[in-house]
């Protein structure tokens, strides 16, 4: 049985818990930390986000965890309850860390108030065992979290994206040889869609667990892709519900065989924008309809082709909005290896 992207993430993230949570309460332990399960609680934690929020967080917890101690120590000088102490604490924390936009750490400060309003002697030896506690949960976080393989990732969209290629393609290809052969039965596009929707998925995980430059290219390819069929679907409907005349489904399903030949990510749509314009250009000099009907199937047609140019604009779009650099970095490479 193949495993889903989804699950695949699930068991990774089981086993990265598992690992992290039992590395950094161990070796809290060894070290005879006061309270040596809490670095496995805030290896828990860390873990729970992304790559980049991991290290974005754990910078964070290393920086208020001072702030938090003074704080406290404070608290403790004027306020002889710890219960109210430690509330009061917390509310002040709450109020920096929504200032900072750090909301994500508050919980781990939560916990150090905890140990530092309930320890019966406030002491710089205290305060340091509570923060190898934090130092050792954050840096097992970040070392379960390069189990994320940024590289293997990166290796797997890319054949996601050769493959949907080819699929669509093969889909275009399809639908030109139904309309030839006027039989009616479209090709379906139901798996393909689904498989883009997982694809973005692993895409969107890439980016955020990537160090890598420009990581966005897959998500906003996979996006591109994805407004495709929405407009494929539109023009499946199109062509089930209008009665074509057999000159102009010869004429579509013509240009849709030459548009399925130049179906590659590296493709830049300017040569079948200009075949799709020369076409329109080429409706607009004909004779005039002289029939009801002729300026109906005339009309259908011109429907159809600005559907067409619509799938083409998408994929323009997305040319014109790749840098640069994105072009040095994931187009170049891709020549080379042709």
């Amino acid at each position: 049985m193949t495993l889903t992207h989804h699950a695949r993430r699930v068991l990774l993230d089981m086993v990265r818990l598992g690992a992290g949570v039992i590395l950094a309460a161990g070796i809290a332990r060894a070290l005879n930390l006061s309270n040596s399960y809490s670095a496995g609680t805030i290896t828990l934690i860390t873990l729970l986000t992304s790559k980049k929020e991991s290290l974005r967080q754990s910078l964070w917890r290393l920086i208020t965890f001072f702030i938090t101690a003074a704080i406290t120590a404070l608290a403790r000088l004027v306020i002889p309850w710890p219960v109210v102490c430690f509330g009061l604490s917390v509310m002040l924390l709450y109020g920096i860390c929504e200032k900072l936009n750090i909301l994500p750490v508050l919980a781990v400060n939560g916990v150090i108030c905890s140990h530092l309003v309930t320890m019966p002697h406030f002491s710089p030896g205290f305060v340091l065992d509570e923060f190898l506690m934090v130092l050792t949960g954050v840096i097992i976080a970040l070392l379960c979290g390069q189990m994320y393989s940024g590289k293997n990732a990166r290796g797997q969209l890319r054949r996601r994206m050769k493959r949907d290629d080819g699929i669509l393609a093969t889909w275009l290809y399809e639908l030109a040889y139904a309309l030839e052969l006027g039989t009616g039965g479209l090709p379906a596009l139901t798996d393909y869609e689904k498989q883009l929707q997982e694809d973005r998925a692993l895409a969107a995980d890439y980016l955020e667990n990537s160090y890598a430059s420009h990581a966005d290219y897959f998500a906003e390819y996979f996006d591109m892709r994805i407004k495709q069929v929405e407009v494929l679907k539109n023009l499946e409907w199109e062509l089930a519900s209008y009665q074509v005349p057999p000159a102009q489904t010869r004429t579509i399903a013509g240009f849709i065989r030459y548009l399925a030949g130049y179906v590659q990510e590296t493709n830049e749509p300017k040569a079948q924008e200009d075949r799709l314009k020369e076409l329109l250009r080429h409706l607009r000099h004909e004779q005039l309809p002289a029939t009801r009907q002729e300026f109906e199937h005339r009309a259908i047609l011109y429907h159809i082709l600005m559907t067409i140019r619509e799938f083409i604009d998408l994929k323009r779009q997305f040319v014109e909005g790749l840098s640069s650099r994105q072009r040095e970095e994931y187009w170049k490479q891709q020549d080379q290896r042709h």
